[in-house]
């Protein structure tokens, strides 16, 4: 082994503790309860949001997942669509969570099992009352049919394609749009695909998708898709379709292995432009 390389794995070990050690942790019983506490504020702000809005009103509602902590890319992701989807829908209600490295205090709930669970309750719990639309990014590492949760260098059990199917089929046929980046993303595609939902993912079944370094700002298909190239007054698809050609052109620049984004787009939702389906 050459210097070097030694070097290097040096330096990644002591990241690596230097993440374990510093960030908060779902082992610890103080964050847990304040990551409880910021959640349940998130979900009391929805709520009055849509109890207060004209019952004309069509409610749309994002939630971003991002669920790894050993990248910045997955919580820059989340905030990126936010900050896009808001632009097209000022009154678009959000729910964020990240398990994102925090050095002095949480800013946002953990990203696992135990906070996308009761939160995919409560938005079954809003579907059966409001006329909702739900916009749904997980960015996190991946493998097929892994969608991996890991804080503060450790893991956490990962959502699989059994849970996402269980929570979005309890929304009934509120209108979904389900972004996935992450590698082999793709793996979801089938157990996933529906009438009333349309299905994004950074990776074909069996590829890798990047992006997703630790210093980088976003993942390679998050930043294309809600890019500089965005535009609402086009389908799902046709951002889609110019953000898989966007991809494409960084990977082989990169002379990366083509990722090979997929969708599911049923015919009933095919036609309509992100800012038709996202307004009130």
């Amino acid at each position: 082994m050459n210097l070097q390389k030694l070097k290097r794995i040096v330096l990644l070990g002591g990241l690596a503790l230097l993440l374990s050690a510093c960030a908060l942790s779902p082992k610890s019983a103080e964050s847990r309860i304040t990551s409880d506490e910021l959640l349940a504020q998130q979900l009391a702000t929805v709520e009055k949001a849509f109890e207060t809005a004209p019952r004309s009103e069509h409610l749309v509602l994002y939630l971003g997942s991002a669920q790894h902590s050993q990248s910045l890319a997955f919580q820059g992701d989340v905030l990126l669509v936010q900050k896009r989807l808001t632009a097209v829908n000022p009154k678009l209600q959000s729910i964020i969570l990240s398990n994102q490295l925090q050095t002095a205090k949480l800013v946002y709930p953990f990203a696992t099992l135990h906070t996308l669970t009761p939160t995919f309750a409560r938005i079954a719990a809003w579907s059966k009352k409001y006329p909702l639309t739900l916009v749904l990014l997980v960015a996190t590492h991946g493998a097929v049919d892994v969608l991996s949760s890991n804080v503060a260098n450790d893991y956490y059990a990962p959502v699989q394609s059994n849970h996402l199917r269980a929570w979005l089929e309890a929304l009934g046929d509120t209108p979904t749009v389900v972004i996935l980046s992450a590698c082999y993303s793709g793996s979801f595609v089938p157990a996933l695909a529906a009438a009333n939902r349309i299905v994004l993912t950074a990776a074909a079944a069996d590829r890798n998708s990047f992006g997703c370094s630790y210093r980088d700002d976003n993942t390679h298909f998050i930043g294309e898709l809600f890019g500089g190239s965005f535009n609402p007054d086009n389908t799902w698809q046709q951002n889609f379709e110019a953000a898989r050609r966007g991809v494409e052109r960084k990977e082989q620049a990169l002379r990366f292995t083509a990722s090979n984004p997929t969708s599911s787009v049923p015919g009933a939702l095919a036609d309509r432009t992100i800012a038709d389906f996202l307004k009130p």
